[in-house]
């Protein structure tokens, strides 16, 4: 009896657990699913001021999916639509970035169909950019190197774009792997609206945000209202080695960099004039610590040290919460890596080349404001 008893827990147990794993996303199936494209389950279509993007139509969507990757994380304002997605793509133009106007990525509205169309705005996602042809669709990123992704374990980002552009997965994408399996059941597999440390990544589904094999903390409103002490972590790592012009060595594949080097290779691998490292620098270094002298020592001076949501920073460890704190040169979870995002936004932005302030209004040898650049390099303004 105690036996059948014991092992009924066991059973029991397990179902819970496995169970807890399976139903990690809730709510209705038919938020997301139809079985068989009608009965009002047609795939939704975004209206701008200017223009239409097609986001699902008609047209019948893999998976039984009602609508696109786009159309469900379109809408008009706030951080998330009617059915609870983080949007990306707002139809109502966003008065600044970050903070409670974007989520962390920023957002595609300025480079959307009728909206500009201005490429340097946004990243060139088919289906969002360049929909009347404004936009040349056929484009391989700029620095692009296909050995960074050479024997990834979630697969190698097309090597030859020719007439292919970039889409949200898959081959040509940035979430999940990058082949047709794209994120298939990555969804089922999140923690959904909870603070997650994806310090694991072996899966897309404990990947930070779908990214294959990139680590991180995520917040669980995905930046929405950032502070100095809520906000997304970023992983980062600190490789000076094996970083100048003829090295296709990448030291981490799982820092938030190395996605971005997954497009753009050559400017987070190639970045010395030498054989040996150091400088000078041909390319702004990724990846590396700021470290705990001169200059960057007063990481954020305005703020004494504080994590900047502007100008922010990776941690060469995954933190389990965020904070605030932030130690130049510093080893643990406090220490301070630059990356790819510590001037760019992943998604879009206002400002031209996705940055997070306008490059050309930082003007040397005057000002007391430390912002934008000289979040990092504090003694090149009057300060």
């Amino acid at each position: 009896m105690r036996k059948f008893i014991a092992m009924s827990f066991i059973v029991f147990l397990a179902v819970v657990l496995t169970c807890g794993l399976a139903v990690a996303i809730t709510g209705q199936c038919s938020n997301c699913h139809t079985m068989h494209n009608s009965q009002n389950g047609l795939g939704e279509v975004q209206t701008y001021s200017n223009g239409t993007i097609s986001t699902g139509g008609t047209t019948p969507q893999d998976y039984l999916l009602k609508a696109s990757c786009i159309a469900c994380h379109a809408g008009s304002t706030g951080e998330t639509n009617s059915f609870g997605a983080p949007i990306v793509l707002h139809t109502t133009i966003p008065t600044g970035q970050g903070a409670a106007e974007t989520l962390a990525g920023g957002d595609f509205y300025w480079v959307a169909d009728g909206l500009g169309n201005n490429d340097a705005t946004g990243h060139n996602v088919s289906g969002i950019a360049g929909q009347d042809g404004s936009i040349t669709p056929a484009n391989t990123p700029p620095g692009f190197d296909s050995s960074a992704t050479s024997g990834f374990a979630f697969g190698q980002v097309g090597s030859t774009w020719s007439s292919n552009q970039l889409s949200c997965d898959g081959a040509y994408g940035c979430h999940g792997m990058h082949n047709s399996t794209g994120i298939t059941g990555a969804h089922h597999g999140n923690t959904g609206l909870t603070s997650n440390q994806c310090n694991v990544a072996d899966t897309v589904g404990n990947s930070y945000r779908f990214l294959g094999g990139i680590k991180g903390l995520e917040n669980a409103h995905w930046n929405w209202g950032e502070t100095a002490s809520t906000h997304n972590e970023y992983y980062g790592a600190n490789s000076p080695d094996n970083r100048n012009l003829s090295s296709t060595t990448y030291f981490d594949k799982a820092t938030i960099s190395f996605s971005c080097a997954e497009c753009h290779g050559y400017f987070h691998s190639r970045i010395d004039s030498s054989t040996t490292g150091g400088t000078p620098w041909r390319r702004h270094p990724t990846d590396i610590s700021l470290p705990n002298k001169t200059e960057y020592a007063s990481y954020n001076p305005d703020n004494s040290n504080l994590y900047s949501v502007e100008a922010p920073i990776a941690r060469p460890t995954v933190r389990a919460t965020s904070t605030s704190t932030v130690v130049p040169g510093g080893v643990g979870g406090t220490g301070a890596i630059v990356m790819c995002l510590s001037c760019h936004r992943a998604h879009g932005s206002p400002i031209a080349d996705i940055l997070r302030w306008d490059y050309t209004t930082m003007q040397a040898g005057t000002g007391t404001s430390d912002t934008g650049c000289f979040t990092c390099h504090t003694t090149k303004n009057a300060d």
